[in-house]
């Protein structure tokens, strides 16, 4: 037994010692035809090999070289070049005195990828086992089982000539047989961004062929979680299901190139979706997407082949909060609150081409809540355009459209839209903090504007308003209390902020003509039967401010005891002031009013309870 093992112990010996003597006795000559061989046997081009060639045992027998290169089809970069290449070698054939490389790993390797304009390929190969694999010929063994890329770099050229470029710090391709499965898997790092990759091809030939293999991928990186599976075919179209995942999609879809500003919304996302994909875009049919917190279901298509991509699709939820999106779209700022000056940019929203149809059974935008909405977001050739089709609204109903277009100077803004049987109180307070009225109302707007900053749109607004409320009231104030008040003691109250009351009214309406800035009306009026108020004046948009002049009507239950109050609205809108005319309350009092006639003019009238003059800032836009 002991003769046995020394034996066995003898011939172990021998066959290392042949091993490592073996490789060292080949000339340099015969070495590069080795590699040079086995290379041509896989893609059928000849090799140039421009530096040294030489064998290292330790560890394992390794063939070492240097500046290897494989050229591409006539008039194509070269399809490789490496800095430096390593051939492991197989230990069987060494013992018969063969050398045969079973794997390489190429270092610093520049791997050149190319479509021309009449569809070639420089990986398209006319001989080798490659060649056979693409005409359906399985036989022939695989010269090599293994590629591995260490600091080298992928460059793909489209047909348009757009490169894309991948840097690869280690990553592995495993093909042992033309009729077994492949995998790649590794770390890449593209725009900056590392990323862990690993994909199984199950029948490569087939696919080489045309014809068709189930794959499975994953890609785990900082910007993208990536899992998908299903079937690919040769002209590169996948059939199956995908899942990605981000913490936030803002700097993923920056990171594929599309220039979003910061902000904080379009966070955190994940999509389920089953996927086709080729070379035109993308189809979702039956997406389940997750966004800022929001679920939503539908189908999406992304085209790819146009000069910009496209979205296109519907999108269904039960809520969607845009709360998180109201920061980035305010229009003023401050205390009291500006109009924003600085420039308005919408590239962000002409990234890519939208038409995309929304629908929820809530919609909530901080403290408003708007009940079934349907919606329409659609951008392309420099136009942004949002349409609200319908949505229920504070027991009513809301509809409109905002078009934002780029212009060399600025934006060209356009706003339309219409209410009915909206309770005014909650949405008056909920949209614009206005805590000032009451009551059921209905109303359209339609206005447009240039330029390049919120602040210089409002001073070029032109458009129409026309509003009306029924069985209302005005917060704040008992006007009604108040002239009975000043009907008796004409200088012993005053409007104020603080007086408190309510102003009820059967119906209040007003019509807004919107020129360079300013809404004016002429037509004012509300009315409870007893009392009744019109008003006349404008408001400038710009400084978001009032100069108005009105008509107070009152009178007792049988109407036989008419007053007449005339009062003015100025300050902004925030805190209007609302104070009634001075010298009327004066003319009123018997005891005042001789004093007041000793400044009057002669052939003035200053009994006179009616004004009839606008304020000063309407009598100069005249």
């Amino acid at each position: 037994m002991k003769r046995i093992g020394l034996s066995l112990a003898a011939i172990a010996a021998a066959l290392v010692a042949l091993v490592l003597i073996v490789p060292s006795l080949a000339p340099e000559s015969a070495l590069r035809e080795v590699l040079t061989r086995q290379l041509v046997a896989l893609t059928g081009r000849p090799v140039r090999i421009d530096g040294p060639v030489r064998l290292s045992w330790a560890p394992l027998p390794t063939l070492l070289v240097e500046k290897v290169t494989i050229p591409g089809p006539d008039g194509m970069p070269p399809l490789l070049v490496t800095d430096k290449l390593q051939g492991e070698l197989n230990l069987t054939p060494l013992l018969i005195g063969r050398l045969d490389v079973s794997s390489l790993m190429l270092k610093r390797a520049r791997i050149g990828l190319t479509t021309t304009k009449t569809n070639g390929h420089s990986w398209d190969f006319k001989t080798g086992v490659l060649a056979d694999a693409a005409n359906g010929h399985f036989e022939t063994a695989m010269p090599i089982s293994a590629l591995r890329l260490v600091d080298s770099t992928i460059q793909y050229a489209d047909a348009g000539g757009q490169l894309t470029t991948v840097s690869v710090e280690d990553a592995t391709l495993a093909w042992s047989g033309l009729t077994d499965a492949m995998s790649v898997a590794g770390i890449i790092n593209w725009r900056d961004r590392n990323a862990e990759i690993s994909v199984a091809i199950i029948e490569p030939a087939s696919l080489i062929s045309g014809g068709k293999s189930d794959m499975r991928a994953r890609i785990k990186g900082e910007m993208l979680n990536l899992t998908t599976s299903g079937t690919v075919d040769g002209d590169g179209r996948l059939e199956g299901q995908v899942t990605a995942s981000g913490a936030s999609l803002r700097e993923t879809l920056r990171w594929l190139g599309l220039p979003l500003p910061d902000g904080h919304s379009l966070a955190a996302f994940e999509v389920q979706s089953p996927v086709t994909v080729d070379p035109t875009g993308i189809s979702l049919d039956d997406v389940q997407l997750s966004l800022d917190g929001n679920e939503a279901e539908g189908s999406l298509v992304i085209q790819l082949a146009g000069e910009r991509p496209k979205v296109s699709g519907t999108l269904a939820a039960d809520t969607i909060d845009l709360s998180a999106y109201s920061s980035e779209v305010q229009l003023s700022r401050g205390m009291p609150r500006q109009w924003r000056d600085d420039r308005i940019n919408i590239k962000s929203l002409m990234v890519s081409d939208l038409d995309v149809r929304i629908s929820a059974g809530e919609t909530v935008i901080d403290k408003i809540r708007l009940g079934r909405t349907a919606a329409t977001i659609s951008s392309h050739d420099g136009l942004f355009e949002f349409a609200l089709g319908e949505a229920a609204a504070y027991g009513g109903s809301l509809k409109g459209n905002v078009t934002l277009k780029s212009t060399g100077s600025g934006v060209e803004f356009t706003a339309g839209g219409n209410f009915d049987s909206v309770e005014m109180g909650k949405s008056l307070a909920d949209f614009f903090g206005f805590h000032h009225l009451e009551g059921t109302g209905e109303g359209s707007v339609e206005i447009s504007g240039t330029g390049a900053s919120v602040a210089e749109l409002s001073r070029s607004l032109e458009g129409q308003a026309d509003i009306k409320v029924n069985n209302g009231a005005l917060i704040g104030i008992d006007l009604a209390d108040l002239m009975q008040k000043i009907e008796k003691r004409p200088l012993s109250a005053r409007f104020e902020s603080g007086y408190g009351g309510r102003t009820t009214f059967d119906t209040a309406q007003a019509s807004l003509k919107i020129t360079a800035g300013l809404a004016k009306t002429t037509d004012c009026r509300m009315d409870n039967g007893s009392l009744s108020v019109t008003l006349a004046g404008q408001s400038n948009i710009a400084q978001r401010s009032l100069d108005m002049a009105g008509m107070a009507n009152w009178s007792d239950g049988d109407g036989a005891r008419p007053f007449h109050l005339p009062f003015r609205v100025f300050g902004g809108w925030e805190v209007p002031v609302v104070e009634p005319d001075t010298e009327a309350l004066i003319r009123r009092s018997g005891a005042a009013a001789p004093l007041l006639r000793s400044f009057a003019k002669p052939g003035q009238d200053v009994t006179q309870d009616s004004v009839t003059s606008v304020p000063a800032s309407s009598a100069q836009a005249q």
